[in-house]
């Protein structure tokens, strides 16, 4: 990716694949089969934000297992940044001054779980646990500097194929909330529930 391209990036959006303690990879440096599933990755790049497009394949004849680690840090978190998650959707919230973050998951996952870790000692801690043990450690507010942690748990019939996609999305705040007219007409960043 180039410099240019990199200066106008909202948002810096990673997966990780985690087999076993100490058995992990970054999804973007799989170009094999990682435990028998091919992975797919197309980041888009939207006027409401940034999205990541997600594909799975089990290429074997035997059931898998997968768990996957995506890593959401807004590029305009600063000091003064409060992230907190949704307790009812997939979603994360980041307020900072007049400015706002979400971020959410579409998935067919069978289990999704997710969690804020702060950019300091403790927080780096609890992530390296969390490579360590392939669990996410919950915490449900912070603020300052941060990151969003999704984990995604599958199992895979033979051969079975599964998709998602991870949303980003900036607007600004004012008295009224969150202006997000263009973003907002989407409407798949926004999934209604049911």
């Amino acid at each position: 990716m180039n410099n240019n391209n990199r200066t106008h990036k909202k948002f810096n959006i990673q997966g990780i694949a985690w087999k076993e303690s100490d058995s992990y990879i970054p999804l973007d440096k799989v170009d094999t089969p990682f435990n028998g599933i091919n992975m797919h990755l197309t980041e888009g790049k939207e006027k409401w934000g940034e999205s990541l497009t997600f594909e799975f394949e089990n290429v074997t004849k035997e059931t898998r297992q997968l768990k996957v680690f995506f890593l959401v840090e807004w590029l305009a978190c600063c000091e003064e940044t409060i992230g907190v998650l949704s307790l009812s959707k997939n979603a994360f919230y980041n307020y900072s001054k007049n400015d706002m973050a979400m971020s959410n998951i579409v998935s067919c996952a069978d289990s999704v779980k997710k969690s804020v870790y702060p950019l300091n000692l403790k927080g780096l801690q609890l992530w390296k646990k969390s490579l360590k043990n392939g669990s996410l450690y919950y915490y449900p507010i912070t603020n300052g500097l941060h990151m969003m942690a999704y984990m995604l748990e599958y199992t895979f019939k033979p051969f079975e194929v599964k998709q998602g996609k991870l949303f980003a999305v900036e607007g600004t705040v004012d008295g009224k909330g969150l202006f997000l007219p263009d973003r907002m007409k989407n409407g798949l960043a926004f999934q209604q529930e049911k």
